[in-house]
């Protein structure tokens, strides 16, 4: 995958967390933690420079879940079959994690969740 890709990614990541850490209505310490050490643990992969910028600038941003599906649906589009769903169960677990970071899984974030799966599937 090229580099663009990846980043695109990462982004995608960064943001899918982010609504997901909200999707409750409470930003909880654990998952605002989970959030932080996933974006440090880019920086152990190679040299993040150039995406740092985009995700200090996704800190800052409320997203929707229709935004996250379209972004989610660009990321896989150029993607073969395996690649596709590699991303996608990957991402599910990311999100799984995301609502379960602060011990509660709420009814909204559940909610929210199958909506992603149905809207991926």
């Amino acid at each position: 995958m090229d580099t663009a890709v990846i980043g695109k990614m990462i982004d995608l990541v960064v943001e899918t967390g982010l609504f997901f850490a909200h999707a409750d209505g409470k930003y909880s310490s654990e998952e605002k933690s989970f959030i932080d050490m996933f974006i440090n643990q880019l920086s152990q992969v190679g040299s993040v420079d150039e995406i740092k910028d985009s995700i200090e600038d996704a800190l800052n941003v409320t997203y929707s879940l229709e935004t996250i599906v379209a972004d989610t649906k660009e990321v896989v589009a150029g993607l073969n079959d395996n690649e596709r769903a590699a991303v996608l169960a990957t991402m599910a677990g990311f999100i799984q994690n995301i609502i379960e970071a602060d011990g509660k899984v709420s009814g909204p974030e559940v909610e929210a969740f199958a909506k992603w799966r149905a809207s991926l599937a």
